[in-house]
């Protein structure tokens, strides 16, 4: 059995699971709706990478242009969890059996610390539609700050560079991470505090001027769905080449009371290693990507008296 801090009271909840410690956390990771839909483009084809990520000013590593964005949402308690939010221009989906599937328009990764009375006690990956959760003691850092990998093509995000199996058997599908260029997103970045209860998101007093209208666009950051009488589109197994564009942080579970979000039944499980071993995660619901559950979508649309489609 292990501990874990539950944002309902702020105190150690007992979880069972087959990886079962409990540890503490850094500061900061480092890392590589309804029916509406932005950022259109007719190619859909990702753009080369040109070069490693430097800061022009004084040519050190690790500052990219892009920002990243910090959200810090206090739940009370003594509990404050502080998601780190990162977006890329496309997502190149892996491939099966050399066919490709899972490519869209704009992707939204997230990883998030919990603290619990100022001291870091978990840090969570997003992968895909689901993810992980790891103590302080487990994760490799840079001084006292955990690193992430942020996985090529797809972005999501894991805890060690190497191959990482998910949905489907035998590895077949899987993605890849190494030790590429760092993106040390403390170097530039949005930050804000959020209020989940009345769904206010607030600029930091760190840059007062960042702008708040994006977080509240409620379409997804990418192109539609394409169907099949598309040229560009196919299906394989259920899947699909071209996929939805993600939901921004807004629909990301920003008032969870476990680290690993989900319904308050489903299981969280905070890892104290890393390594082999590891079952391959799978969906909920085949086909579903960056999907999120009904329920999501409306809770966050009826707060503001939207209907959803």
């Amino acid at each position: 059995m292990e501990d874990w801090y539950d944002a309902r009271n702020g105190t150690p909840q007992m979880e069972g699971g087959d990886e079962t410690h409990h540890g503490s956390l850094s500061q900061a990771p480092l890392a590589e709706g309804v029916d509406r839909y932005d950022f259109m483009d007719d190619g859909a084809t990702p753009r080369p990478d040109k070069g490693g990520i430097r800061d022009d000013v004084n040519d050190k590593p690790g500052r990219s242009k892009a920002p990243a964005v910090l959200i810090v949402v206090d739940k009370g308690h003594g509990i404050v969890d502080a998601f780190w939010f990162y977006f890329y221009s496309f997502n190149l989906g892996n491939k099966v059996l050399n066919i490709r599937f899972g490519n869209h328009v704009g992707d939204w990764e997230h990883s998030l610390v919990r603290f619990h009375n100022g001291t870091p006690k978990a840090i969570y990956f997003s992968e895909h539609s689901f993810g992980e959760a790891f103590s302080y003691d487990a994760v490799e850092k840079m001084g006292k700050r955990p690193v992430i990998y942020s996985a090529s093509g797809t972005h999501a995000m894991y805890a060690t560079p190497g191959t990482h199996a998910y949905i489907l058997p035998w590895g077949l599908l899987h993605d890849r991470t190494d030790r590429g260029p760092l993106w040390d997103p403390a170097r530039n970045y949005h930050g804000y505090t959020y209020d989940h209860n009345n769904d206010v998101l607030r600029a930091s007093t760190v840059n007062p001027q960042s702008p708040t209208a994006w977080f509240y666009f409620a379409g997804h950051w990418g192109d539609k769905f394409y169907p099949l009488g598309d040229r560009r589109q196919y299906r394989f197994v259920g899947q699909y080449h071209y996929v939805n564009g993600p939901y921004g942080p807004r629909f990301k579970e920003l008032g969870r009371d476990k680290i690993c979000g989900g319904a308050t039944t489903d299981p969280c499980v905070i890892k104290n290693w890393i390594g082999g071993g590891v079952r391959s995660k799978r969906w909920v619901d085949v086909g579903e990507g960056e999907e999120l559950r009904d329920e999501d979508i409306e809770k966050v649309l009826e707060r503001n008296g939207a209907t959803p489609l």
